[in-house]
């Protein structure tokens, strides 16, 4: 198995024409670069001097992709994994298996798979039980982009009854989030997103029935898909959806329904990855008109995307 270097921590490659994605060998599971081979440049956020203190220990966040679990506490979410991973190799892909937290009881599991069919990358997120009590919990697959681009949430637009008068849409804020602050923007089809100063974070979730989100740097268009389950309960406020931004990254996140998970059981949790140049996004999955022509924030230059818009950070 080809091996490579994240700032010093040893990592494993998996590629093929599209992609050569890179996961850390002993901590996580996390996968820390997508890199499609005609870009030649990392799509995610590289973040290994950032840390979060807890009582557990330091949780590091390394940059990337990775699983934790909600809803989000400090005994579940953020339990350090710095070491003990198992690393299987599989076809066309491999398997990241985390050791059994002391404090959740909670394994976490990653397998991912590279498609030999086009550009897509199918990631699939496990969560296991190993206490003696049940747990609420839902499985939440967190991905840092890195700044200069805008972080795309489809809205819902579809009228809910026949006469239109009932609502269609509802948002969740954080206590440290602000509607006035510049880096979120609300479109008509769209809720934008970016990366930016100040360093405090803001975040928004909501219910979102398309089942992608996205993220536009430059030319390239990253695409995240999940299943939606209307029927179901999701923690948050019913957020399937949510989006984080701070100085340093923009954080796409996809959560699967609450479940009451018993000892010896798990759930299952999946996204499929999608890498476009912009010019090629399919219309068939996104409609005639562009995604940035969809962009309509109405702020100025908001939406100029890239590593121009770097100045601001």
């Amino acid at each position: 198995m080809k091996t490579g270097n994240f700032h010093g921590s040893t990592t494993i490659i998996i590629e093929n024409e599209h992609f050569q994605v890179e996961c850390l060998a002993e901590a996580g599971p996390r996968i820390v670069r997508l890199i499609p081979t005609w870009m030649g440049e990392n799509l995610f956020a590289e973040t290994p001097d950032v840390f979060k203190t807890t009582i557990h220990g330091d949780f590091h966040y390394f940059g990337g992709h990775r699983l934790s679990v909600a809803p989000e506490t400090v005994s579940f979410s953020y339990v350090p994994d710095n070491r003990g991973l198992e690393v299987e190799s599989k076809t066309s892909g491999v398997r990241l298996k985390g050791i059994i937290e002391s404090v959740s009881h909670i394994r976490k599991i990653m397998s991912i798979q590279l498609s030999s069919s086009g550009p897509f990358v199918l990631v699939k997120h496990t969560l296991e039980n190993h206490g003696k009590e049940p747990v609420k919990i839902s499985p939440w697959a967190i991905t840092m982009m890195r700044p200069g681009g805008v972080g795309i949430l489809p809205q819902q637009v579809k009228l809910t009854d026949s006469d239109g008068l009932q609502p269609n849409r509802r948002f969740a804020l954080w206590p440290y989030t602000q509607w006035s602050d510049r880096r979120l923007r609300l479109g008509e089809e769209f809720v934008g997103i970016k990366a930016g100063a100040p360093r405090e974070g803001i975040k928004i979730g909501y219910f979102n029935p398309h089942g992608w989100m996205g993220y536009l740097f430059d030319d390239v268009f990253f695409v995240k898909r999940f299943g939606v389950r209307g029927d179901e309960e999701y923690p948050d406020f019913g957020c399937n959806s949510e989006a984080f931004s701070n100085h340093r990254m923009v954080e796409l996140q996809s959560l699967g329904p609450l479940t009451e998970l018993a000892p010896k059981q798990s759930i299952i949790h999946t996204e499929t990855w999608e890498v476009y140049k912009e010019k090629e996004i399919p219309k068939d999955k996104f409609g005639e008109r562009s995604i940035r022509e969809r962009m309509n924030f109405g702020i100025g230059n908001w939406s100029i995307l890239g590593r121009m818009d770097r100045s601001s950070l």
